[in-house]
């Protein structure tokens, strides 16, 4: 992930992932009422209620509410599953038309939307993919309706002689309800960083 792209605490720890926060306070919450009933003081009792209902508030909202980390990253996720079914024509439409292919890093100048496309065509031939896990899948909101994601596989192909490590970093940006993709980078396949425009031939 690029070190310049941070959610903020609020999104990390409430709307994201509430669950550290809300058991932290209810434990939090839970002593406070031990200690004033064993002590016979039910003064603190109101700040063991009003703890336990921040914890279920913070618990709630996270539950309800989906970010634009969380909602890339199912669509991530999909993308995923589409490229392991070789289903290639659901992948190449959800490319913005001017999205573009990076090898190495997002900073690095990318390449136009046919290079994507034919990356994308290889997953349903020469690459195609027989065996898939995914090893990392962490996402962060970038904008109202933008988000980054950041993707680990372990892939074997028809290509390859074995399983292949890779890292890609995903820019997505929701258009009229849907989600689309803004560029790709390959960060690394097998252990190297890709130099140019053919990214998969690093892990042949």
């Amino acid at each position: 992930m690029p070190d310049d792209v941070r959610d903020s605490l609020f999104s990390q720890w409430i709307l994201e992932n509430p669950w550290p926060f809300s058991i932290v306070t209810l434990l939090i919450a839970a002593t406070i009422g031990w200690i004033a009933i064993q002590r016979d003081d039910r003064r603190p009792l109101l700040v063991a209620g009003i703890l336990a209902g921040l914890a279920l508030l913070a618990l709630g909202v996270g539950l309800v509410v989906e970010t634009p980390a969380e909602a890339a990253a199912s669509a991530t996720r999909r993308f995923v599953e589409d490229a392991e079914s070789g289903r290639v024509d659901l992948l190449v439409a959800r490319l913005d038309p001017e999205a573009t292919l990076h090898p190495g890093r997002i900073e690095n100048p990318g390449f136009p939307v046919e290079d994507l496309r034919s990356m994308l065509d290889a997953l349903g031939g020469v690459h195609r993919i027989e065996r898939n896990s995914i090893t990392l899948l962490d996402a962060v909101t970038t904008g109202g309706g933008a988000a980054v994601v950041e993707l680990a596989c372990l892939t074997r192909t028809s290509s390859s002689l074995g399983y292949v490590p890779s890292r890609w970093i995903f820019e997505w940006e929701r258009r009229d309800g849907d989600w689309v993709i803004r560029s790709i980078t390959a960060a690394s396949i097998a252990g190297r960083v890709p130099g140019g425009r053919d990214v998969l031939r690093v892990g042949s």
